[in-house]
């Protein structure tokens, strides 16, 4: 597996390392990374065959990914992660702890697909509708990405358009979409969460379609130690669409972390 890496900001700054989503990759972040241009160094990858990096068979088998992104990420380093790639940031922070010295989430999730047990998640025919028809991959991209905007008040054509420009060329293929589609679908970060040692912050957006903001009382009740915060009037994209907002959520959590 050769993780392919993209970089802003001043390497002697303090490295935020970044995972992107699903259908994503890591220019999603570029918006962030450009405020934070004097403040920290983002280390950002692309997911095995999304963006520039390369993809076989097996890539998405849950351990083998976490040691591959341990492997690139800056030893000690802050994770920053947007949906999946906040999922995948919880598992690898639990497994790693020596690695990792904290955690951020921006519209994620302890478990992707709702059930009788976990209601505050993805309804299972949505994720279905997007598995069906996974092998349309000109299709399932431009679906997935509107539905990340559903919620934006302002500018929502624009941020569509941003998305579909940066995030989603070159295109995966449709047996990438589907691997990473069933990893998503499998992660339960329940327990991790509870156990989790490092400081923690999930930032969930108070109008997002995917990933509902009242994830956050199941949340808290995993870890009363962990942090949640809202950003409001946004959707699943807000890191492309309110930058700012996210921005100061970010740095709140890390400036709390300094000054502990």
């Amino acid at each position: 597996m050769a993780l392919a890496m993209h970089k802003w900001g001043d390497e002697s700054l303090p490295a935020i390392f970044c995972i992107h989503g699903w259908a994503s990759n890591a220019q999603v972040f570029k918006p962030l990374a450009d405020l934070f241009s004097e403040h920290f160094h983002f280390i950002a990858v692309d997911l095995p065959g999304f963006g520039d990096s390369e993809y076989s068979e097996g890539d998405y088998q849950l351990k083998h990914l976490l040691d591959e992104l341990v492997t690139v990420a800056p030893e000690k380093s802050i994770w920053l992660g947007w949906s999946l790639g906040g999922m995948l940031a919880v598992a690898a922070a639990q497994q790693f702890p020596e690695r990792i010295s904290s955690v951020m989430t921006i519209c994620s999730n302890a478990k992707f697909i709702a059930d009788k047990k976990f209601k505050q998640a993805v309804p299972q025919p949505l994720y279905d509708g997007f598995m069906q028809t996974v092998e349309d991959v000109r299709t399932t991209l431009r679906r997935f990405a509107a539905l990340t905007v559903v919620g934006e008040q302002q500018n929502m054509l624009q941020s569509l358009k941003w998305l579909q420009i940066h995030t989603q060329k070159p295109a995966p293929t449709s047996e990438v979409l589907k691997a990473s589609l069933t990893l998503l679908a499998n992660i339960d970060n329940q327990k991790a969460l509870q156990v989790l040692q490092q400081p923690c912050l999930h930032m969930l957006a108070t109008d997002d379609a995917i990933v509902p903001h009242k994830a956050s009382q199941v949340l808290n009740q995993l870890n009363e130690k962990h942090l949640t915060s809202f950003v409001p009037n946004a959707s699943h994209a807000c890191l492309v669409t309110q930058p700012q907002l996210v921005a100061n959520g970010i740095l709140t959590f890390i400036q709390g972390l300094q000054n502990a």
